[in-house]
């Protein structure tokens, strides 16, 4: 099983992180590659506040970006990071896709209101949709 390009989908959840931090120990067996992806909605373009929103959004998701890598440290893996813009799960399988991942680490219910004992939309739309190995950490 290669564990060489690992994807793990951030949302800034105490649960995301520990996901990370499974994809880290993973990738540190074979000296693979994670990238944490960091996905914030389209901003419709408006008025000033809209402006102050998006540019909000995209800071805050620098900002959790910044804390995934220092979070790696110097662990002997390969590590990158990317801020995109879309539908989580969408974007999260199209990145898996186009960036010849080979696993998917994520957790299973993060920022948004599931219940604990639930699976998240946007896991259960990766897991159903992805043609790679998705590990869930609950």
């Amino acid at each position: 099983m290669d564990l060489n390009r690992i994807l793990v989908p951030l949302d800034g959840s105490k649960k995301s992180f520990e996901a990370l931090d499974r994809a880290i120990t993973l990738a540190g067996f074979t000296h693979g590659h994670v990238t944490c992806i960091h996905v914030i909605p389209h901003v419709s373009e408006g008025g000033p506040r809209t402006k102050t929103f998006d540019k909000q959004l995209q800071e805050d998701g620098k900002i959790l970006l910044k804390k995934a890598e220092k979070r790696v440290g110097n662990k002997n893996v390969k590590f990158a990071t990317k801020l995109l813009r879309g539908s989580p799960g969408h974007v999260t399988l199209h990145t898996a896709r186009s960036g010849k991942f080979d696993h998917i680490v994520m957790s299973t219910t993060g920022s948004g209101t599931a219940k604990k004992d639930m699976i998240g939309s946007v896991s259960n739309h990766v897991l159903q949709k992805s043609k790679i190995p998705v590990y869930l950490i609950k």
